[in-house]
């Protein structure tokens, strides 16, 4: 029995055909996969946020002492105006209408690693190794109001985007580095996607108006 083979293959017009259906379900798939993922970072640096947020909130109810606000440290006197989580990678440009100071989240005098008090014990900042006790410097592992840590699973954290996230901490209260008058939220913030950031960071821009602004991603943290 003779078998007919059909050897016919496709034509142009079936490739070209195909390649445009193709492209036409690439170009409305890729937007809505890489809003997904944007989406989906967000919501990651929301979550770190919230738990870097519980970690000090943790470290104050088991010392007393807010993060920066010991009286050792860090140098050339206590206090510090910024915590980052990897001081090595904090943005520092403002976003195009960004809020009043907002520069100064990358840039604002004295910052400290928020790592040394939430991973180490080391609030001091006295150049001696990180994760050692040093008697009335750093925070004390013994009695009611001990280091009880580490409050974070690894000392350095960045954001879905490779930055660190920052803590405005001369709103800390006791923070001798804050002399002004009006009160201020304090923040886990992250610069977000475009590591540029939005949210006001002014002594005399408070009260209520301190909201984070523009694609800036955090939480507040609740200051007792």
């Amino acid at each position: 029995m003779k078998v007919i083979r059909n050897s016919k293959g496709f034509t142009m017009v079936e490739v070209v055909v195909v390649i445009g259906v193709v492209a036409l379900l690439a170009g409305i798939l890729v937007p809505l996969i890489s809003k997904n993922l944007e989406d989906a970072k967000g919501a990651r640096a929301k979550n770190e946020a919230v738990v870097i947020a519980a970690a000090i909130g943790s470290l104050y109810k088991d010392t007393g002492m807010w993060p920066s606000t010991d009286k050792n440290g860090p140098v050339h006197g206590p206090g510090a105006d910024r915590l980052a989580t990897d001081i090595k990678r904090v943005p520092k440009g403002k976003a195009p209408g960004a809020g009043k100071g907002a520069q100064n989240w990358g840039g604002l005098g004295k910052v400290k690693s928020l790592g040394d008090f939430l991973y180490y014990n080391n609030p001091d900042d006295d150049k001696a190794s990180t994760g050692q006790n040093q008697v009335n410097q750093d925070y004390p592992t013994t009695g009611e109001f001990k280091w009880a840590g580490p409050y974070l699973e690894k000392p350095d954290v960045l954001d879905p985007w490779g930055q660190a996230y920052m803590v405005n901490a001369r709103y800390f209260p006791g923070n001798p580095r804050f002399r002004g008058s009006k009160k201020h939220r304090v923040y886990v913030l992250s610069a977000g996607a475009n590591r540029l950031w939005d949210t006001s960071f002014d002594d005399n821009t408070g009260d209520g108006l301190d909201n984070i602004m523009g694609d800036d991603i955090g939480v507040v943290v609740t200051v007792r």
